[in-house]
């Protein structure tokens, strides 16, 4: 029962906490590389951002090429930009595209080498890393509060995890305010994300406890309460507020204080998908979703069945989660999505290459049970 906990980031949470922002920023730096989205200019949100770190002394320079399923060779454009400029500071401005855009930009412009040689490697940064801030703009990927980033090598099709406790964030501005214009469609696919991000574990767990069970349980019951919520009126300030607090939470430490373990094996599948297709991460994962739970299910029965009882008050979990993907639009099929039956044996061997994490599903998952789970989505 034994563990350690260590949460470096600082968290500045709440309505109107961008205002912090240029502060935060003049304590870790003079010249900060913002990475983002092209949409974020035309919006406005990027001219306030420059604008506050101007009025704190803080130079700008942006990087305005973030695109969903984040490419290698869009770090390393980054990276080579971030060196030339001479940046201390990197800041993440957006979804979870432009927030592990970021960290892969900081660590590979410590060196020069490109960032797919950090792929497997942990702490081998060719120099000092740059600070890091993440600004998320929607709730979904939890990624402002963890030392991972996925990043897709197009040529291969691989989409794999590059990690260092060197890309953790020292601050994270979380502002439920900054998600209130977001899309219905990317509020369901981060809503999704973020279910998955504590399902699978919570599925997966061999040996669970009370107090990571609870704090489980709680994230994900404030997904399902907040998500149709939000979706209703998408200007609701305390539902955007609910969902930015479990995105955050469920990628964090916490949901593993108590000694709680499990895998996101689920995510391992799908990133095999969005890295070939370049499908939305959270729609890919809806429409895996209620397979991968019936292909886990035999195995970890007891776990499902909680899962109904604790978090949907009902007795067949897997049922539950499929009538509340439903309820949110969110019960796709892979044909939706555009994919290829045909393809199933492909992409599952290009998941067991993508996440080695793979063999520790409960029971086992290897190429036959992926593609097993392709087919049952499709």
């Amino acid at each position: 029962m034994s563990m350690r906990f260590e949460l470096p980031t600082k968290i500045l949470f709440g309505a109107g906490r961008m205002s912090r922002l240029g502060e935060e920023a003049k304590k870790l730096g003079h010249k900060a590389l913002i990475v983002t989205h092209p949409e974020m200019r035309g919006i406005g949100l990027l001219d306030r951002v420059i604008e506050t770190l101007k009025e704190n002394g803080v130079d700008a320079v942006t990087f305005e090429k973030v695109e969903p399923n984040p490419r290698s060779s869009t770090v390393d454009q980054g990276a080579e930009l971030a060196r030339s400029e001479k940046v201390d500071l990197i800041i993440g401005l957006g979804g979870g595209s432009a927030m592990d855009t970021a960290k892969g930009i900081a660590l590979a412009s410590s060196g020069t080498k490109p960032i797919w040689s950090y792929v497997g490697v942990r702490d081998e940064a060719g120099g000092t890393v740059p600070p890091i801030i993440q600004v998320p703009t929607m709730a979904g990927t939890g990624s402002e509060i963890n030392s991972g980033a996925i990043i897709t090598n197009w040529e291969t099709h691989v989409k794999t995890s590059v990690d260092s406790p060197r890309i953790q964030a020292r601050v994270a501005v979380i502002d439920p305010e900054l998600t209130l214009s977001v899309p219905e469609k990317q509020t369901k696919a981060g809503g999704v994300d973020s279910f998955t991000h504590v399902v699978e574990p919570y599925v997966t767990d061999e040996a669970p406890t009370p107090l990571t069970d609870g704090i489980r349980e709680t994230v994900m019951k404030m997904i399902v309460s907040y998500l149709p919520q939000a979706m209703a009126r998408p200007d609701d300030i305390e539902a955007r507020t609910h969902l930015s607090w479990a995105s955050t939470m469920a990628m964090s430490q916490f949901v593993r204080i108590g000694g709680g373990r499990g895998w996101l094996t689920l995510h391992g599948v799908e990133h095999a998908l969005s890295g070939y297709y370049d499908v939305t991460h959270g729609e890919g994962l809806a429409a895996l979703l209620p397979a991968w739970m019936r292909f886990t299910c035999p195995v970890m029965k007891d776990r499902c069945d909680l899962l109904g009882r604790s978090v949907f008050g009902k007795a067949d979990g897997i049922a539950a989660t499929e009538e509340w993907l439903e309820s949110v639009g969110m019960r796709l099929r892979l044909r939706d999505l555009g994919c290829e039956l045909e393809r199933a044996d492909e992409i599952a061997q290009l998941a067991i290459e993508s996440s080695p994490w793979l063999s520790r599903h409960p029971g086992g998952l290897d190429a036959a049970g992926i593609a097993q789970i392709y087919r049952d989505s499709y």
